[in-house]
């Protein structure tokens, strides 16, 4: 999913991600949890204002920022509970 991205300035130009937008929706970025790079651009984890987790990719070569993914606040993710150990074969 496209979406506008404002960016923070510093020495290297738009080093990361500190607002984006999904149609009228504005999220604050308060904390950027992880960042790594991609062929097509980088890839920023991010927690937002929200308390829900977003993963942001850009800017593409166009100058656009996608939406990657993301995860509600209170979802439990792919937690996975057993027993005992287990053993890799």
């Amino acid at each position: 999913m496209k979406i506008k991205v404002e960016c923070y300035s510093g020495y290297k130009g738009n080093e990361r991600p500190t607002r984006f937008f999904m149609g009228d929706r504005a999220v604050e970025i308060g904390e950027v949890v992880d960042r790594w790079y991609g062929e097509n651009g980088s890839y920023f984890r991010v927690l937002g204002n929200d308390e829900n987790l977003y993963i942001l990719r850009g800017p593409l070569a166009d100058g656009d920022w996608e939406l990657v993914s993301f995860t509600h606040k209170d979802s439990r993710g792919t937690e996975l509970g057993f027993e005992g150990g287990k053993e890799l074969q």
